[in-house]
């Protein structure tokens, strides 16, 4: 069953500390997944933890305080953040704190739209818009992130892909040679498609895609899939 955690003022900060860890350590303990949301808006985060609720193999689902986020919890406690994209740009110095490394980040919503960040700059292993925010379409956003997916709709693919043309100068473009084999992945990543998507097109395994997206990313430079989307759409390659 979802446990979830007092308001962040219910307790002194300490004490609500104890009790998250403890929260999270017990969700562990039964084999489960401990969810971290940094949402703002009490209607969100209702719903967010309605579908979480209701969502099999979920454990704690905590409430994390802008304030707090570089208070970390125990190594490993908590196995995803969902963000919502109009708070996402508050985890940008939360990714440099190489000690206490973020877990997989699902971003909720519409970042074309929040216009706050460079997209590139911020942590994003998953992307769900809010008219695919369901049971099914958290659970499944959430199993795809944690499999290092990197989930996508196309449209918003799409709509970042159209920004960043705009936004980003040309004279900072990074000159990418990519074999044959990785620009057809690169395509299939700009639209959006995951790792097992990649490898139906292609008629590959799995592995061999996740490997192809990986040398992509490393060619690139890039921390994750929006980043080499975004260079790759910069040096003219989408």
């Amino acid at each position: 069953m979802l446990e979830t955690l007092p308001s962040l003022s219910a307790l002194p900060a300490d004490s609500l500390r104890e009790a998250d860890q403890a929260a999270l350590d017990a969700g562990h303990r039964d084999g489960r997944r401990n969810v971290a949301l940094l949402v703002a808006g009490p209607v969100i985060v209702a719903g967010l933890e309605a579908l979480l609720s209701r969502t099999p193999g979920i454990g704690t689902v905590l409430q994390l305080d802008p304030d707090t986020l570089h208070t970390p919890y125990g190594p490993g406690s908590l196995d995803v953040v969902i963000v919502t994209s109009d708070q996402w740009h508050l985890l940008r110095d939360a990714q440099d704190d190489k000690a206490h490394p973020l877990p997989p980040v699902l971003v909720v919503g519409d970042p074309v739209q929040d216009r706050r960040a460079d997209f590139g700059d911020l942590p994003g292993d998953g992307f769900l818009s809010l008219t695919d925010l369901s049971q099914d379409g958290l659970a499944n956003a959430i199993e795809r992130t944690l499999a290092g997916e990197v989930p996508m709709p196309p449209k918003l693919a799409r709509e970042l892909l159209s920004m960043h043309r705009i936004q980003i100068p040309q004279a900072h473009a990074r000159v990418t040679t990519l074999t044959p084999r990785e620009n057809e992945t690169l395509q299939l990543m700009a639209s959006g498609l995951s790792n097992k998507q990649i490898a139906r097109a292609l008629t590959i395994s799995t592995h061999g895609a996740k490997r192809l997206v990986g040398s992509v990313l490393a060619k690139f430079d890039a921390p994750n899939r929006t980043a080499a989307v975004v260079s790759a759409v910069n040096a003219g390659l989408v």
